[in-house]
């Protein structure tokens, strides 16, 4: 009797059962031991019938990426996109991001705190085009906080992406700090009050983002 044929819900389900169960095992043993067997073995499944969905574990890690910076830029683009002031919206983006790292703690340890492979180390190989979706991907939450960024300006006060996009990167690697110092309790064990801290580090940086330009 022929095997029956899964449907396109079906095919998404096994999909993200695959990767979240990859997405544990990279957290828990890192990249370089993830294995599309021990892979198989977690998932009670054959590691040929994982190459059915997925050609190795460099496809499926680039998914994993892929659907992490998607969550945000999802997020990101509704918040962009509201009819709030744009400065509630550069706040609201601040809130969304560390958000994300306390909720999906696995997906933002890989996005951004191990040291996996990037789009350089897949150049000139048959993951490039993989690796470049997701590139392009991760690229456009800072595309996004950049705009946003300048939106705040406007006439002579205006400053230019440059400009825009270093108070980005300050901005991140803040938030970037505070998620991982979260993360790993140790914000708590410094600061009970761990929530106050957070919102006002986040009124702080937005000071950073709208002070006068050339103002120290």
């Amino acid at each position: 009797m022929p095997k029956a044929i899964r449907s396109p819900e079906e095919i998404e389900i096994v999909k993200h059962d695959i990767l979240t169960t990859a997405l544990k095992l990279m957290c828990d043993d890192g990249f370089d031991a993830l294995s599309m067997r021990k892979l198989a073995t977690r998932l009670k499944m054959t590691a040929a019938n994982i190459y059915n969905y997925y050609e190795n574990k460099d496809d499926l890690y680039l998914a994993i990426q892929t659907r992490g910076f998607q969550m945000l830029v999802d997020r990101f683009s509704e918040i962009y996109n509201s009819d709030q002031p744009i400065r509630d919206r550069l706040h609201a983006m601040m809130h969304a991001y560390f958000k994300f790292g306390i909720e999906y703690p696995d997906y933002y340890e890989i996005m951004f705190s191990r040291n996996t492979p990037k789009y350089a180390d897949y150049k000139g190989t048959p993951m490039e085009p993989t690796a470049f979706i997701e590139k392009q991907t991760a690229l456009k939450v800072s595309e996004i906080t950049t705009r946003t960024v300048m939106d705040l300006y406007d006439g002579n006060k205006a400053i230019d992406e440059k400009e825009a996009l270093y108070r980005t990167i300050v901005i991140w690697s803040t938030l970037h700090g505070v998620v991982n110092l979260f993360n790993s309790r140790v914000l708590q064990e410094v600061e009970e009050a761990s929530e106050e801290l957070i919102y006002r580090l986040i009124n702080d940086l937005m000071e950073i983002a709208i002070k006068p330009k050339g103002e120290e």
